[in-house]
């Protein structure tokens, strides 16, 4: 199975969805939410970071994540381990 192309947006888009799937209303998801206040804890985390990895082949761990005070830090920590 092919990866898909590794770019900010693809990367972005992919995260929202799985924030989506994860229960999140889409009009919630902003950029500069924190994951507390999209109700987002540390199994979703862990999930979002392990479905990145499916996905990208990005190695995410939940520490990389969880340090972030918003998606845009989260999607930051995503982009530096893609070398993106």
């Amino acid at each position: 199975m092919a990866v898909p192309s590794r770019t900010k947006e693809s990367v972005e888009g992919f995260v929202l969805d799985v924030l989506e799937k994860l229960g999140i209303e889409r009009d919630q998801i902003t950029l500069d939410a924190s994951f507390d206040d999209l109700g987002v804890d540390s199994l979703h985390v862990t999930e979002l970071g392990q479905a990145v990895n499916r996905e990208f082949g990005i190695e995410v761990h939940a520490a990389d994540l969880e340090e972030s005070q918003s998606l845009r830090q989260a999607l930051n920590a995503i982009y530096a381990k893609a070398g993106l």
